[in-house]
């Protein structure tokens, strides 16, 4: 099975790459050159496929730090792998191999992990196989599997079995996520579930906010509406919403959307010019997302008001801010539930949008009382990073009191670290 793998992924990049730019990328990266990097203690390697899974590991990386294991980063995308650079300058990174055997087992061989740390879960079934007769531990954390990339993985399930059957340890985001990385051939007992990592961010003080502000040149009496992680089909709606007193920042998802964003709103500008103006910033810089929500009066999330799958609404409810999200947003479906529960978000139909914007914005208490809400429902999960950065040491072989002090460092990293109960119900997706 492995060599059949091989053959199809192979095959598939030299047929593509001629008409795809990120197909030659990854053919380039059959004869990447990588450098020993040596371990003084046991080596956690995290990878987080893209942006939002680099955003959502980054507590988790620093507390691996700071219980002295080597980390090393790793993401798939451009994007990721800058932003990985950015949150993690003192860690070393390395490129992802391409699921291809000599391709792993030079990977292996150069980076010598103890434990492979996959956030969310990208289905690598030849580098899990292959890290599993090293022996090295595979662990999931924020494990997602929505039922749609299920149906998908059935079809071919024979091909991905060694990319579940040999993982060590799932942390899935939910039961339900759980339940399917089963049906997927993982243990049962391999399997819990945790809290989102995403609702474990870390805060930005009101110097950070002001910094952000006077970067982005906002009028600081006006009321602010951000549309966070927006996609094209969604600009001239949120366009029209804008309540006429109100300054807004639009987010689009992906870059190649900015350029439509500053099309659909009127004197709109780009983050990044300088020299124009406008009452609408198009954020057209990656990393910035989380900055922005605490300077927002109203925040709505994109990719559900057409015909997607909804956006992470954990950030702005983090920040203390009143959320409102479209009517398709089934793949955060059980983080929008507990936080319309707590009153801490508004699902809103597209044609309602701006009169809810224009009303939410004109009563201060209303937008106090769900920024509140939003607040307490992720105070009550915080701690889950140093929870499974706990989980990951105990992977490492052999034990870490012979190689560095992790262990003796867990208790004090712990301390105050335990989410409450509550977490049971709460995940999201990116």
């Amino acid at each position: 099975m492995r060599r059949l793998r091989d053959f199809i992924l192979l095959s598939g990049l030299l047929l593509v790459a001629p008409w795809r730019s990120r197909s030659r990328r990854h053919l380039r990266r059959l004869r990447q050159s990588l450098e020993r990097l040596p371990a003084k203690a046991p080596r956690i390697v995290v990878h987080a496929v893209s942006l939002g899974e680099v955003n959502a590991a980054a507590r988790l990386v620093r507390v691996l730090g700071e219980l002295e294991l080597d980390v090393v980063c790793s993401s798939t995308t451009l994007s990721g792998q800058h932003r990985s650079r950015e949150l993690h300058p003192a860690v070393s990174h390395v490129e992802w191999p391409l699921d291809i055997s000599f391709c792993c087992k030079r990977w292996l061989d150069h980076v010598k992990p103890e434990v492979l740390v996959l956030v969310e879960l990208e289905v690598w079934p030849t580098l899990v196989a292959m890290a599993k007769e090293r022996g090295i531990s595979v662990v999931v954390v924020n494990g997602r599997l929505s039922q749609r990339s299920l149906q998908k993985s059935i079809r071919w399930k024979r091909v991905l079995h060694d990319g579940y059957a040999n993982l060590s340890k799932v942390f899935a985001q939910s039961d339900h996520d759980g339940a399917r990385f089963v049906q997927m051939g993982v243990p049962r007992e391999l399997v819990t579930v945790h809290p989102n990592l995403k609702w474990d961010r870390d805060s930005f003080g009101h110097e950070d906010g002001e910094s952000i502000r006077l970067a982005l040149r906002l009028d600081p009496i006006r009321p602010l509406v951000l549309f966070a992680s927006s996609a094209p089909e969604e600009h001239q709606l949120f366009a029209k919403s804008i309540p006429s007193r109100c300054q807004a920042v639009i987010a689009p998802r992906r870059p190649e959307w900015f350029d439509d964003a500053l099309r659909a709103f009127p004197n709109a500008r780009m983050r990044t010019d300088l020299h124009a103006s406008g009452d609408t910033v198009v954020l057209n810089t990656l990393g910035e997302l989380d900055a922005v929500f605490p300077l927002a009066d109203v925040v709505v999330m994109g990719r559900s008001f057409g015909q997607r799958h909804g956006s992470d609404p954990m950030g702005p409810a983090s920040a203390g801010k009143p959320t409102l999200i479209g009517p398709n947003h089934g793949d955060f479906l059980p983080a929008v539930n507990a936080l319309k529960t707590e009153g801490a978000l508004q699902v809103v139909l597209a044609d309602d949008l701006p009169s809810r914007l224009s009303d939410l914005t004109s009563c201060q208490k209303t937008l106090t009382r769900m920024g509140e809400a939003g607040e307490r429902v992720a105070t009550a999960v915080q701690g889950v990073a140093c929870m499974l950065a706990k989980e990951i040491a105990r992977q490492t072989q052999p034990p870490r009191r012979d190689r560095g002090g992790a262990e003796e460092k867990e208790e004090s990293v712990q301390q105050g670290a335990q989410p409450t109960s509550a977490a049971g119900g709460l995940d999201g997706q990116k």
